[in-house]
């Protein structure tokens, strides 16, 4: 679990920083370089809200996350299934 603070004003800002954060900076918490990250954006902005994303690993594997909202602009990113 990673918490990301930044100043979002949509929900596309999550989805964008979601995507971005996965790509380059969870890769090396897990060993394997990621590609093809695409997030769902997030309903709203509301603490809580959950959203999605999938990216695929160099051995062409899906991984998926389940991100949460936590405060205003900050969201974790969960590694919900490995391959």
């Amino acid at each position: 679990m990673v918490v990301l603070a930044s100043c979002f004003t949509s929900t596309a800002d999550f989805k964008s920083e979601a995507e971005s954060f996965i790509a380059e900076q969870v890769p090396e918490q897990i060993g394997t370089k990621l590609t093809n990250v695409n997030c769902v954006a997030p309903i709203n902005r509301d603490i809580g809200t959950r959203f999605t994303c999938q990216a695929v690993d160099e051995a062409g594997a899906v991984w998926e996350f389940d991100n949460v909202i936590e405060a205003d602009g900050e969201f974790t990113v969960n590694i919900f299934r490995r391959p």
